[in-house]
């Protein structure tokens, strides 16, 4: 289950407003903000990897949904360091 964080409308890293703040199992973390021109969205595995990506106000909503999705079934499944290092590698690679 994902948890809220923080509440909207605060400043976010990308100096944008958040309009989402969620963590996952204590172990991630994906953060949307609503910038001046565009939308960020950034997410990181607490001590493994860290990923913003820059969107636009037609695909914002469906890019968040997806890599939350994508998040949670990696975090889902039990992984070899090899696995997790592919994921991350990939996952970067997708969302850029």
């Amino acid at each position: 289950m994902w948890n809220n964080i923080l509440i909207s409308g605060e400043t976010g890293s990308e100096n944008g407003i958040i309009i989402a703040d969620e963590e996952y199992r204590n172990a991630c973390r994906i953060t949307l903000e609503k910038c001046e021109r565009y939308y960020a969205i950034t997410c990181g595995v607490y001590g493994a990897m860290v990923h913003t990506v820059f969107t636009d106000s037609e695909h914002y909503k469906d890019m968040y949904d997806d890599m939350k999705s994508e998040l949670q079934e990696f975090l889902d499944r039990d992984t070899s360091a090899l696995e997790e290092e592919e994921f991350y590698e990939q996952f970067t690679e997708k969302y850029i």
